[in-house]
């Protein structure tokens, strides 16, 4: 999701789940501000949502940018051709960011996992040119 989405998200309904236990971080002064204008423009979400999603966005690019390692070829498909598995990092932070998710759904009690696909298969256009 790009930066630019979220007024479309904070317009829509938040059917989230949230971790059991509460994080308290201290934030640079500027940046406290501009989450205070935010939840004086967009009214109806509290200040967790709009963190929330800041950071769920902010995350995304940061997996995004990962440096992609082409691994052993898993599959070649007539339609999409040879798919890769991913032996990087964007690999590795996918796996990890599961063993978490687990743990904190165990934490809250949650029954119906959320669902998590930590493969990361890369299709030959998706590789870096090393």
């Amino acid at each position: 999701m790009e930066p630019k989405d979220l007024s479309k998200v904070w317009d829509a309904p938040d059917n989230s789940k949230l971790t059991s236990k509460q994080i308290s971080i201290r934030l640079p002064i500027l940046v406290a501000a501009k989450i205070s204008a935010l939840c004086d423009i967009y009214s109806r979400k509290t200040k967790t949502e709009i963190i929330g999603d800041l950071l769920a966005t902010a995350l995304e690019q940061v997996e995004s940018g990962f440096k992609i390692c082409k691994g052993d070829q898993i599959g070649d498909y007539p339609d999409v051709g040879p798919v890769y598995a991913d032996i990087g990092v964007r690999s590795r932070f996918r796996s990890l960011t599961g063993k978490y998710l687990r743990e904190l759904e165990k934490e809250a009690g949650i029954k119906e996992p959320i669902p998590w696909d930590p493969t990361a298969n890369l299709l030959e256009s998706e590789l870096e040119n090393d």
